[in-house]
């Protein structure tokens, strides 16, 4: 399986090729459903699966962000790490847990393009595409950086109850783990192709000192010391249940905006519309792109297991 086979169009094929890894490795999942938690036919929230020991007091977990975009990428990572490095033998003290997931329920919206009303892009797109794609990211409700807008922090995450959030927290660590490292996959509006690494933590805590460290990350500016407001996911449902633990948490941003995936959108369009359809900008899928996404995740995973064991 190449790399741009690890990806998909849908939640339903991301999770028939996460499966199918598995499978490969003689492993398999537990199945989380919700609202009963257990019944076949109540709609599935989360596949967790856990490589290494069941008593590794260090887990490094892997989830995607609360809409289908980040959940297909993170699939597509997972995926392919079980591929390429799933009979890597972990220390015995390490696991490594992926949570694979289509995206809250309640608030994981489809790829534009794939569903609803298509943004309203004008014909002097590239003149303004800046502006433009600014203006996109604010009906989408999402920042800067394309990641969902902060929430609540307080009482369930949309989509995911609080007992499927108490069952899983037990399921990925039945006894207290002494360290845990929570890593967001998520799709953002950053340099095509480029991860950005967010710590989740105020910038002056350990928490944040301990991921510039490993990433080699900027101090923060003066602008910055206020700190990035912690998002309303499944990740930061979990990390809530670990209150005794050494939480590390950080997002992933794999950017998605170039000046190419632009021309490229607008070249796709029918003849005589107006408007392209920006699901391509939003989740390309140009090989390339995906490559890099990869190449970039397995960077990430490599440094956060390194750091996590030398801290």
């Amino acid at each position: 399986m190449s790399t741009k086979e690890y990806f998909a169009k849908t939640s339903q094929s991301a999770r028939a090729k996460f499966l199918a890894a598995c499978r490969e490795l003689r492993l398999r999942p537990t199945e989380f459903r919700m609202p009963g938690g257990l019944k076949a036919s109540e709609p599935l929230a989360v596949d967790c699966l856990r490589l290494g020991s069941p008593s590794a007091s260090q887990l490094l977990l892997i989830c995607g962000g609360d809409r289908r975009i980040d959940a297909l990428c993170c699939a597509a990572i997972e995926t392919g790490w079980l591929k390429e490095f799933g009979k890597a033998n972990l220390p015995a003290d390490t696991a490594i847990l992926l949570l694979h997931h289509g995206a809250a329920p309640q608030i994981g919206g489809e790829v534009p393009g794939a569903g609803g009303p298509a943004p309203q892009w004008e014909d002097d797109i590239l003149a303004k595409v800046e502006e433009r794609y600014a203006e996109y990211a604010r009906q989408h409700n999402i920042d800067s950086a394309g990641a969902p807008l902060a929430g609540s922090t307080e009482g369930d995450v949309p989509g995911y109850p609080t007992r499927v959030l108490d069952m899983l927290a037990h399921s990925v660590a039945p006894a207290e783990p002494d360290k845990v490292v929570f890593l967001e996959i998520r799709v953002g509006t950053g340099p095509w192709g480029e991860a950005e690494l967010t710590p989740r933590h105020p910038p002056n805590s350990n928490g944040a000192r301990r991921l510039r460290k490993w990433f080699s990350l900027p101090e923060p500016s003066e602008d910055g010391l206020q700190g990035d407001g912690e998002l309303d996911s499944l990740g930061a449902g979990l990390r809530r249940r670990f209150p005794r633990a050494d939480i590390t948490a950080a997002t992933a941003s794999f950017g998605t905006y170039s000046m190419t995936s632009v021309l490229e959108t607008l070249a796709a369009r029918p003849e005589g519309r107006a408007r392209p359809e920006t699901g391509a900008m939003v989740y390309p899928e140009n090989p390339e792109w995906r490559d890099a996404v990869w190449r970039s995740a397995i960077v990430i995973i490599q440094r956060a297991l390194t750091g996590m064991r030398a801290d």
